[in-house]
């Protein structure tokens, strides 16, 4: 199993702008919904999606729309959506940009945020009938109003799945409480799904990790006889461990920004308009936003350190607007935030274990070297000293007298039988055979 990152020419990862002649189609998905009406349409062409949106209205706070655009390769079309939806110029290049690290921005004084993410998921070829592992880029824009606007990449691979299905099942089935609450429980079930889709390629990993792991204990058994699919190890076998390896290192590097992403969704608890909050709530808002001041001569003055209320997060700019996120939606991002420190607890894990496992390879490979070498000192042992007596016996000399003995021959095989007996004899006193 491989993870196909996009690489450059010199084998490094780089961000890199999807061109503009690319033919694929660009498909528009609209969903509107409330607690009883659901509509969906497909459009195949911008036309027919400003000709729909001039119809009728995608913001409003009696329903909810989520407009998904597959396909951010046509820059042309991106920048009439960018018009059409006040998307900024930085967001825009943002989202046409492919391998970019995933963050969260807050836009437009708390009236928009945008999310960019980067899913890695499983698909099955069917013609191959072989597991693939794919890296797809999401943004997220979530306005005002019950507005949701994501893009996706265009489906390069007939193959592939959708990985939201399960969330439009959802909603055109009205299953749980998705439709019955507003468009940032949306927004948090599109998260919750793209964490589960790592949580599913981390199972996968782990299932190849003990199958080396079996392998490896496989080879430690040397008196054990080894199935066909269990040979020794070889070059192939340190090559795929340590492609897996390679493949959690970028998934570490990928799934880094998430925790300074849900931190930053729970800091967003103090923007919540006051008037979707209980009164306990509102009062802690007013105490924590009121002004500080310090005593001097008997006069007060603002302390222009505190933290009181700032013009970007003015109590003027919030009030009378429809707010992004209600507070029953901070307990979907508490759980988020235990699922996100599960992932980074696995990924550490599983490189962990990895790791060890390539030492482990290691040591066998050495182990077994190391056997190769003892029976080769073994059998130099031996037969130096019969080399010797050999070499002794053999020397032409025309005064020597092994070559005028009647029985030298048999008494040159006696001493080289009687020197192996007693060099094995000792090795295995010494217990080293």
């Amino acid at each position: 199993m491989r993870l196909h990152f996009q690489k450059s020419v010199n084998n490094d990862y780089e961000s890199k702008i999807l061109p503009n002649f690319d033919n694929r189609p660009v498909n528009f998905f609209v969903i509107q919904y409330d607690e009883i009406r659901y509509a969906e349409h497909h459009f195949t062409d911008l036309a027919g999606l400003n000709s729909y949106l001039t119809t009728t209205s995608y913001s409003s706070e009696e329903f909810c729309t989520w407009i998904n655009v597959e396909g951010i390769h046509r820059t042309d079309i991106l920048d009439e959506l960018s018009i059409r939806f006040n998307i900024h110029s930085l967001i825009k290049e943002d989202i046409s940009t492919i391998n970019e690290r995933m963050k969260l921005d807050v836009l437009e004084n708390g009236s928009c945020i945008y999310l960019l993410l980067q899913l890695i998921y499983m698909y099955r070829d069917v013609s191959t009938e072989l597991d693939h592992v794919q890296q797809e880029q999401i943004s997220i824009l979530l306005n005002e109003n019950n507005f949701l606007l994501t893009f996706q990449e265009a489906k390069s691979d007939t193959n592939a799945i959708d990985v939201f299905q399960g969330v439009k099942h959802r909603l055109r089935n009205n299953r749980g409480r998705i439709r019955s609450l507003k468009i940032d429980y949306l927004f948090h079930c599109l998260f919750d799904v793209i964490i589960e889709h790592y949580m599913s390629v981390l199972d996968h990993i782990s299932v190849k990790i003990d199958m080396h792991e079996k392998l490896l204990m496989k080879k430690l058994k040397q008196n054990t006889k080894i199935h066909n699919s269990f040979q020794a190890m070889n070059f192939e076998q340190l090559k795929s461990m340590f492609d897996l390896k390679h493949d959690m290192l970028r998934l570490r590097i990928v799934c880094k920004p998430l925790r300074d992403i849900i931190i930053k969704l729970q800091k967003a608890h103090d923007r919540v308009p006051i008037a979707n909050q209980t009164v306990h709530s509102r009062r802690q808002y007013r105490r924590k936003k009121r002004p500080k001041h310090i005593a001097l001569s008997g006069n007060y003055f603002a302390n222009p350190n505190s933290d009181s209320l700032t013009r970007r997060w003015s109590l003027g700019s919030i009030q009378g607007k429809a707010p992004l996120f209600n507070e029953y939606i901070f307990m979907y991002f508490k759980d988020l935030n235990d699922h996100i420190l599960q992932l980074h607890d696995r990924i550490d894990t599983y490189c962990d274990l990895i790791s060890s496992s390539m030492t482990f390879y290691m040591i066998l490979n050495d182990a077994e070297m190391n056997k190769i070498m003892r029976f080769f000192t073994f059998m130099s042992s031996i037969f130096i000293p019969m080399m010797f007596i050999v070499g002794l016996f053999s020397m032409n000399y025309q005064n020597s007298p092994p070559l005028t003995w009647h029985f030298g021959y048999f008494v040159t095989l006696i001493a080289l039988g009687t020197c192996a007996t007693v060099l094995l004899s000792v090795f295995k006193w010494n217990r080293w055979i």
